[in-house]
């Protein structure tokens, strides 16, 4: 009776902690990063008539791979920040459900494999792309700028745009503009993304003393540089149809689905608060994934 119930404690135990890890590699981010990688090897497949799906599958684990461990190491460089900030003191590291090393090996190991997977297989381009998007994350984005400026999600950005090239590239070496305009609309919506959040959370980002748009300008200045972001995401939106690339039909549901998010940015721009600036950021988050799947979905039909 014992072993079954030290069985079934070591099984429970077990199963706790794999979730923990879980949740160490902020699968909310790596979700979407896995997401739009999809649609990049959904459509070289589709555009270029090679590869095949077993390329796809690996294109998403690979890209889950070195995104998760991509997240799990900035988790380490990121904590002293997250013990001060209220949003992140509960993350594993800080309240040590996971010790430190042990996080920061846990991540290298997961984008350690992401690549070999990808370099096995003779994805050449794409383990390129892989290695650049985690040291674009880990390196210039959490180690080196976040710290320092508050336009570190710019350059940071890239990396959010690389799981699409890896996704395309897995698939197909053959070179086009699809996948770089995904990889730029990527790049595009992060500032919006990031900085309508960080405008509701400025007060714990000061406390961290990290210089966030929102911490180091006024209000006027980080509304009216967040509603620039929102107009530029639209712009870029819609650049397949004026380059012939998608139809009439995707022009209309694209501007329809961006009107509210112009909305909600001038809405932020008369009316900087926390109120404003988190219903710009929850109507942000669906936005590139809708215009992912408009953009697959009118390309394949």
């Amino acid at each position: 009776m014992n072993l079954i119930t030290d069985w079934q404690s070591s099984r429970k135990m077990n199963h706790g902690r794999v979730i923990t890890y879980f949740i160490y590699t902020k699968p909310k981010v790596w979700g979407l990063l896995v997401f739009v990688a999809a649609i990049g090897a959904f459509l070289a497949l589709n555009e270029t008539r090679s590869g095949s799906i077993s390329l796809l599958i690996l294109s998403i684990g690979a890209v889950a791979l070195g995104s998760a461990g991509a997240e799990s190491i900035t988790n380490y460089i990121d904590y002293d920040i997250d013990s001060i900030m209220q949003r992140t003191n509960q993350r594993p590291l800080v309240t040590g459900a996971i010790p430190r090393l042990r996080g920061l090996s846990f991540g290298l190991i997961l984008a350690s494999l992401s690549i070999i997977l990808l370099i096995v297989f003779g994805r050449f381009y794409a383990s390129l792309f892989m290695i650049t998007g985690i040291l674009d994350n880990v390196l210039v984005y959490s180690y080196f700028l976040k710290r320092r400026t508050p336009w570190s999600v710019i350059l940071g950005g890239f990396s959010g745009g690389f799981p699409v090239l890896v996704g395309w590239f897995t698939v197909s070496d053959l070179f086009s503009p699809i996948p770089w305009f995904l990889f730029t609309l990527v790049v595009v919506w992060i500032p919006i993304h990031i900085w309508s959040l960080a405008y509701r959370y400025k007060e714990d980002y000061a406390r961290a003393n990290i210089p966030m748009l929102p911490v180091v300008f006024s209000d006027s200045t980080t509304a009216t540089c967040i509603s620039f972001s929102a107009v530029l995401l639209v712009l870029f939106a819609v650049l397949p149809y004026f380059f012939g690339v998608e139809s009439n039909y995707y022009l209309i549901s694209v501007l329809s689905f961006s009107v509210p998010l112009v909305y909600y940015s001038l809405d932020f721009i008369g009316n900087p608060s926390r109120k404003s600036s988190f219903a710009l950021f929850k109507y942000s988050s669906p936005y590139l994934a809708v215009v992912f799947i408009l953009f697959l979905l009118f390309k394949t039909i």
